[in-house]
């Protein structure tokens, strides 16, 4: 019975003895109340409306958008910010574009961001606040194609800042503040094609800043404040094709100054303020197709500045400040390529009403290009005697015709409709009428032809006088004889 007391309290203690935890478990509790979002998140379905970044994808499901849209809407981001490893969760992405919607929101190239994306190959930011591009901005990545970085507040280019992009064909810096080009800036880049650096502050290009661009075709300057231009500074552009520094401060043209330019077919250089181009400017410019200096402050161009270009078949002298110019001149345009139709447009030029300009006459009737035929029809000139006065304002000054504009598929011409441009207009010589509504043979001839054509007995000397100076040594020449026989029988 003892015995059987003992059993009794020995099993109602260990009824009562609460359990304890076992030494191996060392899971932690989890408070579901405070639960965590994962580190790595769906760049392109991001539901937390407090996030700065948000991105649009053409699709959600992880691994699978090609495109994503995202834009930063508050500042406060850092280059160590847990959002940009989380873009290995669309490790597919093709097309990447940022639009930043605050400023300061964006300092920096989120390189981080660029590093997972293995297939990558348009990169856009815009509105951003960057203001410097370090060396090795974008990770050399290999598959990149296309970079934008338009609007952005960029001052400085490191050296290297675009290096090692193997596959980098299209390089945009438009609209941003970049006031110099320094050597080594863009270097390893064989497959760059287009470079834009139009509508920043440049004015000093260092001797071999594009050195390392052997392939490159187009480069856009246009909009700076450049006003120098060398061949040092453009050594290492043997293969651009098109060049435009358009809306620049360059005042003159030295000699061979873009000969480093073996193959280029275009060369833009509208909207300066170019007085003066050397004899030799274009030396070397084999391939040159097309040339435009409207908008300058040209008062002459000599028949020797085209005599290196043989291929040339557009000539742009708009709205300079033109007196006369000579066949001699833009036959090298005109004759160079029959089988191919050349322009040579003159329009907006203070031309003298003269004889000097009876060529005009000639090439438009003789020529069969329409294009050709309606530039020199839109040519005026100015009354330079007084005797043609009557004769000059008996015309109807007609308005200035805009539809012949220079066509340029890749570029946007100048406006013409300007403030600038009406104002120069306005200024003009209210007397400027079309050259070609005037009768040839009221043409007045300055004293210095007439002299040298009675002279040589009718003979012209000059071919851009050429009709003029024959109807005019007609009617001299029997004046002549009578004179002569009078003082025979006398």
């Amino acid at each position: 019975m003892e015995q059987m007391t003992k059993y009794l309290i020995i099993i109602a203690s260990l009824l009562t003895v609460k359990p304890t935890e076992s030494k191996n478990d060392t899971k932690p509790k989890i408070d579901r109340r405070y639960y965590q979002m994962p580190i790595f998140i769906n760049v392109c379905d991001i539901v937390d409306r407090r996030s700065k970044v948000h991105c649009y994808c053409d699709s959600n499901k992880l691994k699978l958008a090609t495109r994503a849209d995202c834009w930063i809407f508050s500042g406060g981001l850092t280059e160590d910010d847990a959002i940009w490893p989380s873009f290995s969760s669309q490790s597919e992405i093709e097309h990447l574009m940022f639009n930043v919607r605050t400023d300061d929101a964006l300092t920096f190239i989120p390189a981080k961001a660029i590093v997972r994306l293995d297939k990558l190959k348009y990169l856009s930011i815009q509105f951003g606040t960057i203001k410097r591009i370090p060396p090795y901005a974008f990770t050399n990545s290999s598959t990149v194609r296309q970079i934008v970085l338009k609007s952005n507040k960029i001052t400085n280019l490191d050296k290297h800042s675009f290096s090692q992009l193997m596959m980098l064909s299209n390089l945009s810096l438009d609209d941003n503040l970049i006031s110099e080009l320094k050597r080594d800036v863009f270097f390893n880049l064989p497959n760059l094609h287009v470079l834009h650096l139009s509508n920043n502050n440049l004015s000093l290009l260092h001797e071999g800043c594009f050195k390392h661009l052997n392939n490159l075709i187009e480069l856009r300057l246009d909009v700076n404040y450049i006003s120098v231009v060398t061949k040092e500074m453009l050594e290492g552009l043997e293969n651009l094709s098109r060049l435009n520094l358009r809306n620049n401060k360059l005042t003159m043209i030295g000699n061979l100054a873009f000969s480093e330019l073996w193959g280029l077919k275009e060369l833009m250089l509208d909207n300066n303020a170019i007085e003066y181009i050397s004899e030799r400017a274009f030396g070397g410019l084999i391939q040159l197709r097309k040339l435009t200096l409207s908008g300058n402050k040209l008062t002459s161009f000599y028949e020797d500045i085209l005599e290196d270009i043989r291929s040339l078949i557009v000539l742009d002298l708009r709205d300079n400040l033109l007196t006369t110019i000579s066949y001699e001149t833009i036959r090298p345009v005109v004759e160079n390529d029959k089988s191919l139709s050349s322009v040579v447009y003159l329009d907006g030029n203070p031309l003298s009403c003269n004889c000097r300009l009876s060529w005009i006459y000639t090439l438009r009737n003789e020529t069969k290009d329409s294009t050709l035929r309606h530039a020199l029809e839109k040519i005026t000139c100015l009354s330079d005697t007084k005797d043609s006065d009557r004769s000059l304002n008996d015309q109807i000054e007609e308005p200035v015709d805009n539809s012949n504009l220079l066509a340029d598929d890749n570029y946007e011409y100048y406006d013409k409709n300007s403030e600038d441009t009406v104002e120069k207009v306005n200024n003009e010589n209210s007397k400027a009428i079309k050259l070609t509504d005037l009768p040839l043979e009221e043409l007045p001839c300055p004293k210095e032809i007439m002299q040298s054509i009675e002279e040589s007995y009718g003979h012209p000397i000059q071919n851009e006088i050429r009709l003029k100076a024959f109807s005019n040594g007609v009617r001299i020449l029997p004046n002549l004889i009578i004179i002569v026989l009078m003082v025979i029988i006398l």
